[in-house]
């Protein structure tokens, strides 16, 4: 029997643009009514997963959240957040002015912004692109995680831009840092050999790597909930479309990976189904007999 339904948020849960498709919406409030629980999995923390939370009526229904990769859960019923694990500066100050010189933007979150740096050579790729795309003065200079230029205000609405490692003077949740996809391996690379045994490394988009807590992770903190709540590995379903989705993968009976999603990812699912864009999570369900 299916008890919950665990989707991660950008592209999967989320179609292009940010939304929840209308078919989607419609099946989850669906199962919702029939006692099924979801769960909201991914690297954006509680701030950017609301709005979405709201919009499934999880808190009438007792969903969760589990934020930034696994570092929180956040139960949606109580009201009530645990934060497992953040990371001091002092941990990531190393890394950190490593990727000052790995000429990709680099951002340390916590929960409502980020501390921000990328190098001239980006400066100039952007400037360029708000020249062609005529936007306004105050449109923002960071990246997102499909595109040189992504407003992130709602979600992190304090951001810093810093010039060393030193000016990070908080707890971190993350490190997410953005390149061109043809130039992410490579740092993906550098990263796993020098920091692999210090900090979980995940390429979650195309052109994102996200830097996280050793020993965290999304599947890490999916089956912590599944212990409190007595789930059974055959009673949740994953979707996923990331590498940091895999982990998810591997504490469930059923994944999914979208069609969207990096080879590498499809081979750790069970199964594929259609793509973000098209109600992939639904077809998936469908498949299933749900």
């Amino acid at each position: 029997m299916l008890k919950a339904i665990i989707m991660d948020m950008d592209g999967t849960l989320l179609a292009p643009g940010d939304h929840i498709l209308p078919e989607t919406k419609q099946k989850l409030l669906e199962l919702e009514r029939q006692g099924v629980t979801l769960i909201l999995a991914s690297g954006r923390s509680y701030t950017r997963l609301l709005p979405y939370a709201d919009q499934l009526d999880m808190a009438a229904n007792g969903g969760y959240l589990i934020e930034v990769d696994g570092i929180s859960l956040y139960d949606m019923g109580a009201g009530e957040r645990e934060v497992l694990r953040r990371m001091d500066p002092s941990e990531i100050r190393e890394v950190y002015t490593d990727l000052m010189h790995l000429n990709c933007e680099a951002q340390a979150c916590f929960d409502d912004g980020f501390f921000d740096y990328f190098d001239e050579d980006i400066r100039r790729k952007k400037e360029q692109l708000r020249k062609e795309r005529n936007l306004p003065d105050d449109f923002p200079w960071t990246a997102g995680p499909w595109d040189w230029l992504g407003d992130l205000r709602s979600g992190y609405p304090n951001q810093t831009f810093v010039h060393s490692a030193e000016e990070i003077n908080r707890p971190i949740n993350k490190i997410q840092l953005m390149q061109d996809e043809d130039k992410i391996r490579e740092i993906y690379d550098f990263l796993i050999r020098k920091y692999g045994d210090r900090f979980e490394i995940f390429r979650t988009c195309p052109r994102q790597l996200e830097i996280l807590p050793k020993g965290y992770s999304k599947g890490k903190t999916l089956k912590r909930l599944m212990e409190m709540k007595g789930w059974n590995k055959d009673e949740v379903v994953a979707f996923g479309d990331g590498e940091n989705d895999v982990s998810m993968f591997e504490v469930v009976d059923d994944s999914f990976a979208m069609a969207n999603a990096r080879d590498f990812v499809k081979a750790k699912a069970r199964y594929e189904t259609a793509s973000n864009a098209d109600n992939g999570i639904v077809q998936g369900l469908e498949r299933l007999g749900v």
